[in-house]
């Protein structure tokens, strides 16, 4: 039952956010875009309390607080725990209860 769950996958953007601010100090010749760098982190007020939530260059979002990027599975994940070779996915925010369940099963026996 734990390896046919989503584990809390983050869908991907098909482009990436739109900078808030633009570095204006470079220089642009004609007939070029200026190249826009997103900030690797970013202060977002949820709840009424400053969170840092960092980009993840291979999903082109800002992930959320407790997400990382599983670099077996390539997706993020919230509340990712950790990638189990015995199931064959990502332990995340949906599944992990689940795999609790499975590991008290086993000792049980």
């Amino acid at each position: 039952m734990t390896s046919g769950r989503d584990p809390g996958i983050i869908p991907r953007n098909a482009h990436p956010p739109q900078p808030e601010t633009m570095d204006l100090g470079m220089e642009v010749g004609p007939g070029q875009t200026p190249q826009l760098r997103l900030p690797r982190v970013k202060e977002v007020i949820v709840n009424g309390m400053t969170v840092k939530v960092k980009y993840c260059d291979t999903c082109m979002l800002y992930r959320p607080p407790r997400c990382s990027h599983c670099s077996i599975c390539d997706n993020c994940v919230e509340r990712f725990d950790h990638h189990c070779p015995w199931v064959g996915q990502c332990i995340g925010r949906v599944n992990n209860i689940l795999l609790f369940f499975l590991a008290a099963s086993l000792v049980s026996m």
